[in-house]
């Protein structure tokens, strides 16, 4: 255990001394009286602070009129201030949109002028007969060894639907088949080089391999580029659409001529029944009565003469001589 220090019945505490000092009334004033004058003191120094902020506001009114910030019952409005502010934040975000929307076409050029380039450099290899259902990655898997800048798009002519659905039918292989195709190199001289090696050779390969003793068939296209293909491509399904609309309005216009042909029968029917209905209960084409009906009535109609009759006027002349001599 920690001795003591200090021995607390020796000393003599405050409070015990207060005590045996007594109650002093004039200490006691003397204290609240300090305590008062310092919280009257703190009250006076916030109250001129207060009135001196509110001053020097009324004075920058004054000075800045044309500002619109007021002093109205303690509070002040700073409109002009938050409008500039608002206008200052549209500048700054009009700036961003504008330098963004620049940064996108400086990009949108970079990519364009880099897709010129590239097409600029790419050749086209046109293959006459694709060897029998060759798929696009396997002419792909033997043509990369002679691409070494790499091989671009490749499209592939499918077989006629016709002989395809023949061929399935007779029991033959039921997978697909193209007739020619089109290859994209990267560089043009892969291309040329790859149809000087290639043309008139076989595919060679494993000896047990599918295509092992088929013959590549294949010109390199001068000039020509791949835009050029998907062209004719969409040139040829416009031709065909075309034709398509054209056998459609033909086919539309002798339905509606069927049609009212068919009408026309039907009703030259209904009048034929009619008319034969009408003969039957004796009704005569032309819509008279007969005999047994009751007697046919005729109109005389008097012929009307005209006013520039040439004998009426030579009787008016000879009666008006015959009256004057």
């Amino acid at each position: 255990m920690s001795s003591r220090k200090r021995n607390e019945f020796l000393d003599v505490s405050d409070s015990d001394e207060e005590i045996d000092r007594g109650y002093d009334s004039e200490d006691v004033e003397e204290s609240r009286g300090a305590i008062g004058g310092h919280a009257q003191k703190r009250r006076k120094i916030q109250r001129d602070s207060v009135e001196d902020s509110f001053s020097g506001l009324s004075d920058e009114d004054e000075d800045d009129e044309p500002l619109n910030s007021n002093v109205h019952n303690g509070t002040v409005d700073l409109h002009s201030d938050g409008d500039e502010g608002a206008e200052e934040d549209d500048d700054v975000e009009a700036g961003l949109s504008k330098s963004s929307r620049i940064g996108l076409d400086a990009t949108s050029l970079k990519q364009a002028e880099r897709a010129r380039k590239a097409a600029k450099r790419s050749g086209v290899v046109y293959i006459s007969r694709v060897p029998p259902f060759m798929k696009p990655h396997t002419l792909k898997h033997f043509l990369s060894p002679c691409a070494p800048k790499g091989l671009g798009r490749i499209f592939l002519t499918p077989e006629d639907h016709e002989t395809y659905s023949r061929r399935k039918k007779s029991g033959g292989n039921k997978k697909k088949s193209f007739t020619d195709g089109w290859v994209e190199f990267v560089s043009k001289k892969d291309a040329k080089a790859a149809v000087d090696l290639l043309n008139g050779g076989i595919i060679g390969g494993k000896k047990g391999n599918f295509y092992h003793d088929d013959l590549w068939n294949m010109r390199y296209l001068k000039g020509f580029k791949w835009s050029h293909l998907t062209e004719q491509i969409a040139n040829e399904n416009a031709e065909r659409a075309a034709r398509m609309r054209e056998e459609i309005r033909k086919t539309r216009k002798e339905n509606m001529d069927f049609l009212r042909q068919v009408e026309m029968g039907k009703r030259a029917d209904t009048d034929a029944m009619k008319q034969a209905r009408r003969e039957a209960k004796g009704i005569t084409s032309k819509g008279n009565m007969s005999a047994k009906n009751g007697p046919t009535r005729e109109f005389k109609q008097r012929q009307v003469k005209s006013l520039h009759d040439s004998e009426a006027l030579n009787q008016k002349s000879s009666s008006i001589l015959q009256n004057i001599f």
